[in-house]
């Protein structure tokens, strides 16, 4: 039977795309597979994105598509008109020691040698140094983490050497990055595109394998769609209670339950608690609750994040505290399916990016409180100065009395 025309038009432009293109698959995408039941197809398409097989094509740039009956993917010519000539650099953004891979050894091994082995990387053949907030550098390869799934390390060159890092701590030095998965995007069958990359791989494979393939792949979308059903927006007294790590679900280390709030007094969080109409807090519940009503309910969560109403009219997702963190793009998410901005690194810097979609800025907020003198005061990630009398939050420093950055529930004097 002669195909469709639509098929056969769209068999032929991948196929001619991935004769001369290099497969890159977007962040969300590859966390997307990480959920997925593990399967052949999936861990060769996984390998093909993160050993930069040679497939004689250049960038396509895959993403979750707008049905779960499809994925998107970029032209080639539009590709390269987007990046240009010039090889995108990234920025590291912290400098918090547990971002990098430790070269901690037992009996004479390194701990961390099956990532570095991944990664292409041999840690004998280059000194140890850690590159400093900001620095320029290349990603050379990336691995996931088989004891974390959805946690990925990346091989990172800079001026200095060589190190491995998480990817999370890693971002595009300029919007070439973002546009790249924001414009020009052409949506395609995933079946389709699985066939085409395998069959451009040399990689062998049943109708069966594939048909398997697409169903636990729109089975894992119904789940992170889903998932945000397990969001939920909180104000007032809900602040302090779900602050409590009382109230976290387990997830070893991880920033939500290694928070230096997590075990402090509930008077801590009065400044949040009594300014309700520019405070609020985003939660992401356990995934161990139910569906009532059409509604989520746990008695644990497993992240969360202030939610600022700003002066300059920017609904304000703050740093997220996550258990996982592959939760930290589904946080995300769910910022742009509501148009809030939120912060690009999850850090407690005051300087900083912030994101909506492909859009970034650096922003100076101003959030004006109804209240601002209590007996005790949390410390705040990102707007961390305050004017007393003028009952201003400020992620700037000028004209602000104090910065709120004491564990104690004190604050120290600008």
């Amino acid at each position: 039977m002669i195909k469709k025309y639509n098929d056969f038009k769209e068999d032929f432009l991948l196929e001619s795309l991935l004769l001369e293109s290099k497969v890159e698959f977007s962040k969300r995408l590859m966390n997307l597979f990480s959920t997925m039941s593990d399967n052949r197809i999936k861990n060769i398409l996984l390998n093909l994105s993160k050993t930069g097989k040679d497939l004689n094509i250049t960038q396509n740039f895959f993403d979750i598509g707008p049905s779960k009956e499809e994925i998107t993917f970029v032209q080639d010519r539009r590709a390269q008109q987007i990046m240009g000539t010039e090889p995108v650099n990234f920025k590291k953004t912290s400098n918090v020691g547990s971002h990098y891979l430790t070269f901690n050894k037992k009996d004479d091994k390194y701990v961390n040698q099956a990532i570095f082995n991944a990664l292409g990387f041999d840690p004998d053949s280059t000194s140890h140094d850690v590159p400093e907030s900001n620095e320029i550098g290349e990603i050379l390869s990336e691995t996931e983490s088989k004891r974390f799934p959805g946690k990925f390390y990346v091989l990172f060159k800079w001026s200095g050497g060589l190190i491995a890092l998480n990817k999370n701590v890693v971002v595009p030095n300029d919007d070439r990055y973002d546009r790249i998965w924001a414009l020009a995007r052409n949506p395609i069958r995933i079946g389709r595109v699985v066939r085409a990359l395998l069959t451009s791989a040399g990689e062998s494979f049943e109708d069966k394998e594939i048909e398997d393939f697409v169903n636990s792949y729109k089975s894992s979308i119904d789940i992170m769609n889903d998932a945000f059903l397990k969001f939920d927006v909180v104000e007032g007294r809900d602040i302090a209670y779900w602050y409590s790590n009382e109230n976290y679900a387990d997830g070893g280390r991880s920033t939500l339950g290694n928070s230096c709030m997590a075990e402090v007094d509930s008077s801590y969080f009065d400044i949040y608690v009594y300014n309700p109409s520019v405070c609020k807090l985003v939660i992401l519940y356990s995934d161990k609750g139910q569906l009532v009503d059409g509604k989520w309910e746990s008695n644990k969560i497993k992240g969360r994040a202030l939610l600022w109403t700003t002066d300059q009219g920017d609904i304000f997702m703050d740093r997220i505290y996550y258990n996982y963190e592959s939760d930290v793009d589904l946080f995300k998410q769910y910022a742009d399916k509501n148009d809030w901005w939120y912060k690009r690194s999850q850090d407690s810097d005051s300087d900083f990016t912030a994101q909506k979609g492909s859009q970034t800025k650096d922003p100076k907020y101003t959030v004006s409180l109804s209240k601002s003198r209590f007996d005790a005061y949390p410390y705040v990630d990102t707007l961390t100065y305050i004017d007393f009398d003028g009952k201003k939050l400020s992620n700037e420093r000028s004209g602000m009395d104090v910065e709120l950055c004491s564990t104690g529930g004190g604050y120290d004097e600008i």
